[in-house]
């Protein structure tokens, strides 16, 4: 009764095969965006790098948050395909106790969306795919394949990955308001302005960089 009625998986065959389809093409994700500890491939980077190559072979990512019985919501990434088959991940959040709710969720969301999508497509960043498994073309340079990363000058925008950390670690700093008056200082700031809004430069990352050990 079993083989005529095959109970249904998720890891049905045509999904498999959308899925090494998928490998067999898609390109390195490069780490373009800058972080405190160096470059890491951020959450813009890695959808617009995967989702042309999951659309031509049927697959999609939905991602979304379902509440638990604890206080953290659980983050459920899934991998679907045309044939109605699919691949779920369920990633517990962790959310930082900042000062500004919204920017600590806001900053867990980055980092989990971007975490569960990687894992559950067996990707990191940085890894060479293109043409490694392709038996119709040959494999091209590894150079010729990653477009040169754009430096960032100093008066770039932060990508919410390092705004959100930034503000986390002056937070922590035991004289955070010697922190904040200092930032109002060095850039002719009125002292009513919020750092919240107004650390949102290169130039302010690198100005903390320069001068935490005052604080700490």
């Amino acid at each position: 009764m079993t083989e005529n009625n095959p109970a249904p998986s998720s890891l049905s065959p045509p999904l498999v095969e959308a899925l090494v389809s998928f490998h067999k093409t898609v390109p390195a994700i490069n780490k373009t965006a800058n972080a405190q500890y160096g470059k890491f491939a951020d959450l813009e980077t890695v959808l617009s790098t995967v989702t042309p190559h999951l659309i031509k072979n049927g697959l999609v990512i939905s991602q979304a948050f379902e509440p638990s019985e604890g206080l953290e919501p659980i983050l459920v990434t899934r991998l679907l395909h045309v044939s109605g088959a699919e691949l779920v991940s369920r990633l517990p959040m962790i959310i930082g106790k900042g000062r500004n709710p919204l920017h600590d969720f806001g900053g867990s969301c980055t980092y989990s969306r971007r975490y569960a999508l990687l894992a559950l497509l067996g990707l990191t960043a940085d890894m060479d795919m293109d043409g490694d498994f392709a038996d119709d073309k040959p494999a091209e340079s590894k150079l010729a394949a990653k477009p040169a990363a754009k430096t960032k000058g100093p008066e770039d925008p932060l990508e919410e990955p390092e705004y959100v950390t930034c503000l986390s670690e002056i937070q922590s700093y035991p004289k955070m308001q010697d922190c904040v008056k200092d930032f109002r200082t060095a850039f002719n700031l009125p002292s009513t302005a919020k750092l919240s809004e107004t650390f949102t430069m290169v130039k302010h990352q690198q100005w903390l960089n320069a001068n935490a050990s005052k604080y700490v």
